[in-house]
């Protein structure tokens, strides 16, 4: 069986099971999905593998490229070296330490369990920045994170590192015993009372900051997902519904519902802004109308309408147009463009076409005037009353666009003519 899972599993884009099991819970979230279901089955998965859902969700909602699935498949065996390694250095502590001075300094509470504050005291230690193992710098990916730390050292931001903490706590114990302490732009952990700045691997009181916030750990996905920047939307070929998806993701999952709605609203503007920018009005549109933001599908239709006329495809134009609020000005501003577009190319009887559905008679009259010069330069330039029969047939038609353009002086003319018919 496990052959035949690997030769499956060969041809898919996922390493394991394991994989696709998150791909398969991204894929079936929506703004209406059940907030509840959603993040207990997000705690089953993170509890099986929290660093595979980071790896992942970077690889397919944020563009990162680089995390093809060989490297993915890399980035996992140095995340099993780095357990090894800290097994190590763990069971050394456990060896050497009174497990009695990491209850005291971990929580008030007298019930506190010596041995996860162990565990987690170790785990402090073993990437503390003193140590050498790990280095805070403003990173991207938690993919730079993880590499093999018998060679390199580990970099990252607060969210990478917080993210390594739950994975390596979760290899022991139960990853709800943690929470996040959110603040204004940084993301810290919090055991039992006691806050964790995770990037120095200290001890720290953030409760009376402004700002500051307590969360279950499941927020760190929504985190994690929702921190790209408009700089990197701009340089990053991130496809729309992915992306998207990502921001749904967050939407549902947070239990900060106004702050992440608005999230959600800045997520949907950006990519909307972005996908202009590329003249990408299609998607535009379908990610403007999934929103329901009004004034969000009023933009893309009034300036995909705009974009359309002015490459000439005037249908287009028009069916942009009907999610404006100026639709009536924008369909008549493309009649009147597609009129004149055909009439500068000499096709006049298309112009005219475009310009009855304005009712613009002024310009309809130009188009029969250049038709009957048309017509006109058909005839031979020494007419007698013999060969001008020959031509009965263009002298028809001159006088039938001369009528049609109520231009006297060309009536009169044609007149003339059909006089020696």
């Amino acid at each position: 069986m496990e052959l035949i899972n690997k030769i499956f599993y060969f041809f898919t884009p996922y390493l394991d099971a394991r994989e696709k099991a998150v791909e398969v819970f991204f894929k079936s979230i929506t703004e209406r999905s059940d907030r509840s279901h959603t993040r207990s089955r997000l705690s089953t998965l993170m509890q099986r593998d929290v660093a595979m859902i980071s790896l992942w969700a970077e690889y397919r909602y944020k563009g990162y490229r680089y995390l093809s699935k060989a490297e993915r498949k890399r980035l996992h065996t140095n995340l099993r070296l780095i357990v090894e390694d800290f097994g190590h250095f763990y069971t050394q502590k456990v060896q050497t330490v009174d497990l009695s001075t990491y209850t005291d300094s971990l929580s008030t509470d007298t019930a506190n369990d010596p041995n996860k504050a162990m565990l987690i005291r170790a785990i402090m230690e073993y990437f503390s920045p003193q140590r050498g193992a790990y280095e805070y710098r403003d990173s991207s990916s938690f993919g730079r994170l993880l590499a093999n730390p018998a060679q390199d050292k580990l970099v990252g931001d607060c969210n990478q590192i917080v993210t390594l903490y739950l994975y390596m706590y979760s290899r022991y114990y139960k990853i709800q015993d943690l929470q996040l302490r959110i603040l204004p732009e940084h993301v810290a952990l919090h055991y039992n009372g006691i806050d964790i700045e995770t990037t120095s691997g200290e001890l720290a009181d953030y409760s009376e900051q402004e700002g500051s916030l307590l969360l279950p750990v499941e927020e760190i996905v929504s985190i994690n997902l929702l921190d790209t920047t408009d700089s990197y939307l701009s340089t990053h070929e991130i496809a729309a519904e992915d992306f998207l998806q990502a921001s749904r993701f967050a939407f549902i999952l947070s239990h900060e519902r106004e702050v992440v709605a608005q999230n959600l609203q800045t997520a949907y503007t950006s990519l909307i802004n972005l996908l202009m920018k590329r003249n990408d009005y299609n998607q535009a549109l379908k990610v403007a109308t999934t929103s329901q933001d009004q004034s969000l599908i009023n933009i893309v239709g009034h300036n995909g309408a705009i974009y359309e006329i002015d490459r000439h495809n005037y249908a287009a134009a028009r069916r942009f147009s009907q999610h404006a609020s100026k639709h009536d000005e924008l369909v008549h501003f493309s009649w009147q463009s597609e009129g004149t577009y055909q009439y500068q190319h000499h096709h006049y009887l298309n112009a005219i076409k475009a310009f009855e559905h304005i009712n613009d008679e002024s310009s309809i009259r130009q188009c029969y005037e250049a038709l009957f010069v048309e017509e006109q330069e058909k005839l031979s330039s020494n007419l007698t009353t013999e060969s001008i029969k020959q031509y009965a047939g263009t002298i028809k038609n001159m006088r039938a666009y001369a009528r049609k353009s109520g231009n006297k002086s060309l009536i009169e003319y044609v007149d003339g003519l059909h006089k020696h018919l």
